[in-house]
């Protein structure tokens, strides 16, 4: 075999380059037909000519899945690597919404006596005009669930609405315990163990009322065993499809199965027949797939029409899952 280092001088001549053109050749960038063809390099479409006319590209699914993954561990890192810094990108300029001096301004406006009614509900179309808080009426408190005062929010509940919540929606980060639990995702939240989760006192923050509580397959029977600690009874469960943004069925990850869909469990405790309103909604939502643990818009308005004019509170929500209307807890508001 011949050595590395044994090269003569008529092949260093070959490839070094000799003249300016050449040297602008080296450097010059490289086209997409020079990139090399892989699998884990993106490629633009050719566009397909068809009697002198170019159709339009393909739009590309940037999904990876799992059988996509690279083999090596070191470009299993770089990828993971690049995936986080997008994360982090979309995280900054999705919080990068700060109130203004001239919004905190006439906020303060609107809490003067002297201004009247009509005076009063103009300003405030204005500023909900301007203001970057898309869902005006929410309450946001941003807390960590595992340290939050519930007694305390139970307790203004009780004081200004003159009764406790009618609907909880609950999406736990639950915590796998297999030894590869996430298969490949990019988790890009903290997780709780199940006694973590139990830990939340429902019973001081509800009644009577429904309990909805998104699960995962491997989560079913502790979701059971969490409303039988709590009182509540399961009575029914919703089935969100997740669709492309062609309207296809979104293919996701899975062990036996790619799982396509999502299950939120309904648990109801106390006297629910004076509160609510049954047989309205359907037990199925076809809608697009969001943003990581992002759910259907569709399940605010199940939980409103369950229970009309209530007092509802959402556990573990991001600023995606402000919605009027609806208080929500979460560390990432």
């Amino acid at each position: 075999m011949r050595d590395a280092e044994a090269v003569s001088e008529e092949e260093q001549k070959e490839y070094e380059p000799t003249s300016e053109e050449d040297l602008d050749r080296f450097d010059a960038p490289l086209d997409d037909e020079d990139l090399p063809d892989d699998e884990f390099s993106p490629r633009k479409p050719k566009r397909a000519v068809k009697g002198g006319v170019e159709e339009p590209e393909e739009e590309l699914d940037d999904t990876v899945f799992i059988d996509n993954l690279p083999k090596e561990e070191n470009q299993i890192r770089v990828m993971l690597k690049e995936v986080n810094r997008h994360i982090r990108d979309l995280e900054r300029k999705f919080f990068e919404e700060e109130d203004s001096e001239q919004d905190e301004l006439q906020r303060q406006e609107l809490m003067d006596e002297a201004v009247s009614i009509p005076e009063h509900n103009r300003r405030l179309e204005e500023l909900k005009q301007r203001s970057h808080i898309t869902q005006f009426f929410s309450i946001p408190l941003s807390d960590n669930v595992k340290s939050f005062d519930f007694e305390r929010l139970a307790a203004q509940q009780q004081k200004h609405g003159g009764r406790l919540f009618d609907v909880i929606s609950c999406d736990p980060p639950w915590q796998l315990s297999s030894a590869n639990p996430t298969r490949g995702v990019a988790i890009a939240y903290d997780t709780l163990t199940n006694p973590q989760i139990l830990d939340i006192p429902f019973h001081k923050i509800q009644e009577s009322g429904y309990l909805l509580i998104w699960v995962i397959n491997a989560k079913y029977r502790f979701a059971m065993e969490m409303f039988e600690e709590n009182g509540y009874t399961l009575v029914d469960e919703v089935a969100w499809v997740k669709q492309t943004v062609n309207g296809k069925i979104a293919k996701g990850h899975g062990f036996y199965l790619q799982h396509a869909k999502e299950t939120c469990l309904i648990g109801a405790k106390g006297d629910i027949s004076k509160k609510g309103i049954f047989n309205i909604k359907s037990d199925v939502i076809f809608s697009q797939r969001r943003g990581q643990s992002q759910k259907p818009e569709e399940i605010y308005d199940l939980a409103e029409a369950l229970v009309p004019n209530g007092y509802y509170l959402e556990i573990f929500g991001r600023r995606n899952n402000l919605h009027n209307g609806w208080c929500t807890i979460g560390n990432e508001l």
